[in-house]
């Protein structure tokens, strides 16, 4: 650590350079994490953080809410099964007018009472008799107040705006909440059809009806994964993830790598004078994870900096255990590259290393 500690603090400029390279790009691999988090909870919210643990659909739907269609028949059937642990969940597309401007959002159709009602944080929750709508909060930056008439088009239909809940999103749109019996009243082509019944229930209920012809169950995860272009968003924000950290590491390394071909003269001189292999390789490993770990350090603070200056409809999630999460995958890409040194350290010969510097 001290031979470590003395050329950081002889090569000053050389360390600074090193250390905002790698700063920079931890910083990138920091906002690329927030904005793939934010944009999964963009686009699935509702299920990220739905109390339900499985979900049925018809079997051919393969998971997707959209093509299933479950009668309600085969909802009595799941729910002498599951009991009260089931209830039916219906979810359209649909387009709304608020005075002249123009909205988008999923319609989703509960029931009261049940543990997929949401809990509304401004106004008034679903009732058996609400005729109004409970709605996700960002629907206020597009300046939906509480009150507000929402007119479904074409139809014209009209829902109010009773309630605002946190939380409710899917396909990257806000969820428009009314009761299942409202639901239906503005899609009356769909009959007494629902999408799926969420379940909150163990593996051996949700395995008990996966038995049953015609029905799939799907657990939340998998759930997600069957959301239409959420798989591929994310495997695509993933593979730059991975290739970023892929690019940190080889420019460590190399930096690394030639710093330490050039102090191969020094290293010789140390090796003559009775330092060990294994102090050198020591201070090495040790002066490139102080770098790394005041770079990483100092990125993270940049990045907690600049997240209160993005903007408020920019979908980022950055928590503290995944910031900490991706400085410990740095930090250990950092360790791993210096192995690629060590290895030059070993062969350099004290005699031939003196004889060049000469």
């Amino acid at each position: 650590m001290y031979l470590a500690l003395r050329e950081l603090q002889h090569h000053r400029f050389r360390s600074l350079l090193i250390g905002g390279i790698v700063a920079l790009i931890a910083f990138m691999v920091f906002m690329l994490t927030g904005l793939t988090r934010g944009l999964a909870h963009d686009n699935a919210a509702l299920l990220i953080e739905t109390p339900a643990t499985h979900f049925v659909t018809t079997g051919d739907a393969e998971g997707v809410f959209t093509r299933s269609f479950l009668t309600a028949d085969e909802v009595k059937r799941i729910r002498a099964i599951a009991g009260k642990d089931a209830t039916p969940l219906a979810q359209s597309f649909a387009s709304f007018s608020n005075g002249e401007r123009q909205l988008s959002a999923v319609l989703v159709g509960v029931e009261p009472q049940s543990f997929m009602t949401p809990t509304a944080t401004q106004g008034q929750a679903l009732k058996a008799d609400s005729t109004g709508a409970v709605v996700d909060a960002s629907f206020r930056e597009d300046g939906v107040k509480l009150g507000d008439t929402l007119t479904l088009k074409p139809s014209g239909d009209t829902v109010k705006v009773a309630g605002f809940t946190e939380g409710a999103r899917l396909n990257h749109q806000p969820v428009v909440f009314v009761t299942l019996d409202r639901w239906h009243a503005l899609n009356p082509r769909t009959g007494d059809t629902v999408n799926t019944v969420a379940l909150k229930t163990d593996a051996a209920t949700a395995a008990r009806l996966a038995q049953v012809d015609g029905l799939g169950v799907l657990t939340r995860a998998q759930t997600l994964q069957a959301l239409p272009g959420y798989k591929e968003e994310q495997g695509s924000l993933t593979m730059i993830q991975v290739f970023l950290v892929v690019v940190a590491a080889f420019v460590m390394a190399v930096f690394f790598y030639v710093l330490t071909l050039q102090k191969t003269p020094q290293f010789g001189l140390l090796k003559a004078i009775g330092a060990s292999t294994r102090t050198l390789a020591g201070s090495l490993v040790a002066q490139m994870l102080l770098l790394t770990v005041l770079a990483v350090a100092l990125a993270g603070l940049v990045t907690l900096g600049a997240v209160a200056l993005l903007p408020a409809g920019l979908p980022f999630a950055l928590t503290l255990p995944t910031l900490l999460g991706a400085s410990a995958l740095l930090v250990i890409v950092a360790a791993l590259s210096s192995l690629l040194s060590l290895g030059s350290i070993a062969r350099v010969d004290p005699l031939i290393a003196i004889g060049t510097a000469a």
